[in-house]
C-alpha cells in the first residue's frame, strides 16, 4: 500500500510539471509597456507602485541620451540619474524600496547598482518591484 502512495505522489508532481511547462508554452508573454490611460500624472507606473520621481520633469528626460542607476543605499533602492557615460551624477530619488525584502537575484543586482537606459525601463522596473 506504501508503494502505491509513492506512485501516485510521483505521478502528481510529473503531472504538475508537465502540465506547469505546458501553461508557460501557450501563455503569451507579458506585454512590457504600461497601458496609458485619460490621465497623465497619476497613471505614471512609478507612481502606482509608490514611487514618484518628482524632482525631474518628463520632457527634459526624453531629450537627453542620459540613463538611470539604481543602487542600494542604507538598505533602500535610490535612483540617479547618469551620465551618457553611465557615471552616476544626481540622485533623483531614495524609494520606499527595501533591497534585503527583494528576491536574492535582484537584491545582488542592485547591490552591486544596475544601469537602466530608459525612463520607460526605469518606470517598469519600479512598477515590477513595487507592487
Amino acid at each position: 500500500m506504501r508503494k502505491l502512495w509513492y506512485y501516485l505522489f510521483y505521478s502528481l508532481c510529473a503531472f504538475a510539471i508537465a502540465f506547469s511547462f505546458y501553461w508557460m508554452a501557450t501563455m503569451p508573454p507579458r506585454s512590457r509597456t504600461p497601458a496609458r490611460s485619460a490621465s497623465s500624472g497619476a497613471s505614471s507606473p512609478a507612481l502606482r507602485a509608490g514611487n514618484s520621481l518628482s524632482g525631474v520633469p518628463q520632457e527634459e528626460e526624453e531629450t537627453e541620451e542620459e540613463g538611470y542607476y539604481l543602487c542600494d543605499e542604507g538598505g533602500r533602492l535610490a535612483v540617479y540619474r547618469c551620465t551618457a557615460d553611465g557615471v552616476p551624477r544626481q540622485r533623483l530619488e531614495l524609494t520606499d524600496i527595501y533591497v534585503n525584502l527583494l528576491p536574492e537575484q535582484d537584491a545582488v543586482r542592485f547591490k552591486a547598482g544596475c544601469l537602466v537606459w530608459s525612463r520607460q525601463e526605469l518606470e517598469t522596473l519600479l512598477e515590477d518591484l513595487g507592487a
